[in-house]
């Protein structure tokens, strides 16, 4: 079902409607990226575009029979001020978050190069470490 969402944003961009993200040197348009059921869309920051976004997601819900539970939707804002987020957000009734947050447990946004940034995926490894050490104790010594 992720792959109907897939070619709708693909068949976007490429009649030119969907203008992603560019990329490096060779200036690689990034649109969309998709994990499971999970999906994060690049696009430049102007309303038309949000637009199109939103319109896209709605057809994709009319065409499967499936729902995107916004709730669980986070829209992120970068290169234009906060006062621009908050009142497109609420023009196209998404949630603004601001950067860093997590997703898919990895922290997105923040300096990777600090340890900081790394400390919730940390403190998980390391629960998960001692409850293994845990259960592979044995009684007996």
């Amino acid at each position: 079902v992720a792959e109907v969402l897939n070619r709708m944003l693909i068949q976007a961009h490429k009649s030119g409607q969907l203008r992603g993200l560019e990329i490096g040197v060779r200036k690689i348009q990034l649109t969309h990226l998709q994990f499971a059921d999970d999906t994060l869309v690049f696009c430049e920051a102007e309303v038309g575009q949000l637009c199109l976004i939103k319109k896209i997601l709605l057809s994709f819900q009319t065409l499967s029979g499936l729902a995107v539970n916004y709730k669980k939707s986070a829209f992120i804002v970068l290169g234009k001020d906060d006062e621009w987020a908050q009142q497109t957000a609420a023009m196209l009734d998404y949630t603004w978050v601001k950067l860093p947050i997590l997703y898919l447990g990895i922290p997105l946004g923040a300096n990777m190069r600090k340890l900081s940034s790394w400390q919730c995926v940390i403190d998980k490894v390391q629960k998960r470490l001692q409850s293994w050490k845990s259960s592979c104790l044995s009684r007996a010594g």
